[in-house]
């Protein structure tokens, strides 16, 4: 489905009824007055995409019919919190199967049905939401929020999973994360989010997962089944290694009982001394501001990247695990567009319905900008044979973030014109530089992997 029947789509399926109707469910429209439901959420949702804040004030102007900013601050309560969560669900449900598959990542079906890339974010709010979303302590805010989400690769997909409090820790979230995976996908996620039962779900679901190893779990090894384990000084195998690359093909993790992962492989990259040294400079200085020293087997393990994964290398060859581990730094730039674009951490309200109001419609305001780019994506390498740059994008929707609101009080033709004006300016003025002597993640996977070359084929 590309751009043009995707926005048809969209119109079709957006309407205003089915918003009117969980405001009623929720509560928080009880009979018929001047803010609509549908026009308040979509003000709220496309109002956070102008270069300027939205107030009060701008979204109280922005109505169709005219109401002062007191009206619209008693509109944010908590019965509107529950409504904007209702409709970014029901919003999700309806456009999960949306997705084009991105053209390179197209390729990576064959090896596995799906790719998450699985992050959390946190960001410090108001005191006043303390009770609702209590942080860690420490010397930053009381009140902090953590967003657990998920982007799929292939399909240039974002769901976010969870809003959370502060305090709560990715290795908690790791299993319920894992339970959603199915045959033949594959998660790739940061180490904070290592749990044995998350390895042993996505084991039992035929599933599969790509991560940094935890430094401080105990490794064994085994020579066969029935032969006896035996502890694995990974330190001090690398440092009598002259390879760029040395791997295990089968290695437990943690201690006997339900806090064991395994087998796993486990392949170890050397990094660039430049690389090394920098990783080695950054524990110094993390273990100096608690008044320690690193050891000599932390310092070693900092001048290697060592991932782990239950992928057979049939499937996933170890040559190319890094640079597919690699590809997870594509939720980091998700995680700074919804921050420095939608300003997801930002807010000058002390109103915890309305903040919580805030981040559920730029979540949804998230949603609705990776589909549009993710169609747009697909139609600009069908015309051009070239990829669109999601920041780009960003920019020319956060341009156009008041002509979308205004043109949602419109009725369904009048909103599909205005959409397909702007489609027409994404392909024309987001699509992405390319240097031809720089070799990216993707070239790697493509020439080496994916599509090798004949001439690299032979080697």
């Amino acid at each position: 489905m590309l751009l043009p029947s995707f926005l048809e789509r969209f119109v079709a399926t957006f309407l205003p009824q089915p918003f009117r109707d969980l405001a009623r469910q929720t509560g928080w429209s009880k009979r018929q007055g001047k803010i609509d439901p549908f026009e308040f959420l979509t003000s709220a949702v496309f109002g956070q995409l102008r270069p300027l804040r939205q107030t009060l004030v701008s979204q109280a102007q922005g109505l169709e019919e005219p109401v002062t900013r007191q009206a619209v601050h008693e509109r944010y309560n908590p019965r509107a919190a529950a409504y904007f969560q209702a409709a970014f669900a029901h919003t999700l449900a309806q456009t999960l199967d949306w997705s084009p598959a991105r053209p390179q990542a197209l390729e990576l079906q064959p090896h596995f049905s799906a790719i998450h890339l699985l992050d959390s974010t946190c960001f410090d709010c108001p005191e006043t939401l303390q009770e609702i979303f209590p942080s860690c302590g420490g010397a930053g805010s009381a009140a902090n929020i953590k967003v657990l989400l998920r982007y799929e690769l292939i399909t240039g997909r974002l769901e976010p999973l969870k809003v959370l409090e502060g305090k709560r820790s990715d290795q908690g979230q790791a299993f319920g994360a894992a339970q959603r995976l199915q045959q033949g996908e594959l998660q790739i996620n940061d180490k904070g989010f290592f749990d044995a039962k998350a390895w042993q779900a996505a084991h039992q679901a035929g599933a599969y997962l790509l991560m940094p190893l935890p430094h401080s779990l105990t490794l064994w090894t085994t020579q066969g089944p029935e032969a006896p384990e035996q502890s694995l000084d990974l330190a001090g195998a690398l440092a009598c290694s002259s390879e760029n690359r040395v791997e295990w093909p089968q290695v437990f993790l943690g201690t006997q009982g339900k806090h064991r992962a395994g087998p796993v492989r486990l392949v170890a990259f050397r990094l660039s001394p430049e690389s090394a040294g920098r990783h080695r400079a950054g524990l110094r200085e993390s273990m100096r501001t608690k008044g320690r020293t690193p050891s000599a087997k932390a310092l070693q393990l900092a001048g290697w990247l060592l991932l782990v994964t239950n992928a057979p290398a049939a499937k996933l060859p170890s040559a190319l695990v890094a640079y597919l581990y690699r590809i997870r730094w594509q939720i980091e730039l998700i995680f700074r567009q919804a921050k420095s674009v939608l300003r997801l951490d930002k807010t000058a309200s002390e109103n915890p319905a309305r903040i919580q109001c805030e981040i559920w419609a730029r979540l949804l305001g998230a949603v609705l900008l990776f589909l549009w780019q993710a169609h747009a994506n697909a139609q600009c390498w069908h015309q051009h044979g070239s990829e669109i740059s999601f920041e780009k994008s960003i920019r020319v929707m956060q341009q156009w973030g008041h002509t979308i609101a205004r043109a949602f009080l419109k009725g369904p033709e009048e909103r599909l014109r205005q959409l397909r004006t702007i489609g027409r300016h994404l392909l024309v003025n987001t699509r992405k530089g390319r240097q031809k002597s720089r070799t990216n993640t993707w070239d790697h996977l493509m020439d080496l992997w994916l599509k090798p070359q004949p001439a690299l084929r032979e080697r």
